[in-house]
């Protein structure tokens, strides 16, 4: 099972970071605390208590073999990637060409396209983890403890890809040239224009891998699983 060679565990999140690092992102102090720390600050009790209760899940129903559904949502992954890195190869193709060129309107295109990956990969999340708990009780406690991840997370996740636009919004305006200034030496007009968007599709592209990564990671479980069952 390989429907996404090209993403490795963990390059996705360090790619995103670099390209948000090359723009003009306020750098994060390195002194943080550890990875564990930060990740307890977003589990309040409530949070907490749910996580114990899916570490305890236990499934009603007795499971059957998902291998074939399983399969096809590999697939359909696969399928889903192909498509969206498709539109997001498009991107600044739908915007009109005109006299007046604002970051409104580029931001505006780039922001459907974002709400359009977010919605994809949730949607297949959640199909990943319905089939995960109808194989068997393992696979059933797996996605109780991706479901409250997701859900605890949301928030924080929202708030952290929210940001990019903003980083977008200050590369358009760095980038745009004045009106009284003209045009770099072998330079025309819209070469600047053409590598916002050219930024603009790379950080959606790690945002795309990123948030296909825990569908990724669900599916090789899933995987793992058949596999390794007698």
């Amino acid at each position: 099972m390989d429907p996404m060679a090209s993403v490795q565990s963990g390059s996705a999140h360090a790619r995103l970071l670099q390209l948000l690092a090359t723009g003009d992102a306020p750098r994060k102090p390195h002194n943080l605390p550890c990875f564990a720390e930060r990740l307890s600050r977003l589990f309040g009790l409530g949070d907490t208590m749910s996580l114990d209760a899916a570490t305890a899940f236990r499934s009603r129903q007795p499971g059957m073999n998902q291998e074939a559904v399983f399969e096809q949502l590999t697939k359909e992954l696969s399928n889903i990637r192909r498509a969206l890195r498709r539109k997001i190869g498009r991107y600044g193709e739908e915007v009109e060409a005109g006299d007046s060129v604002t970051a409104e309107t580029y931001l505006n295109a780039w922001l459907v396209l974002q709400r359009k990956v977010a919605a994809s990969s949730r949607q297949l999340r959640d199909k990943v983890r319905k089939a995960m708990k109808d194989h068997n009780q393992d696979l059933a406690r797996l996605a109780e403890l991706d479901s409250v991840f997701d859900h605890t997370m949301a928030s924080y996740t929202s708030q952290c890809f929210s940001h990019i636009s903003k980083v977008l919004e200050q590369r358009f305006h760095s980038l745009q040239p004045s009106s009284d200034s003209p045009p770099e030496t072998g330079h025309t007009p819209d070469d600047w224009l053409h590598r916002y968007c050219e930024d603009s599709q790379n950080l959606l592209l790690a945002e795309l891998d990123v948030r296909l990564e825990p569908v990724l990671g669900l599916l090789e479980a899933c995987h793992n699983e058949v596999n390794h069952s007698p």
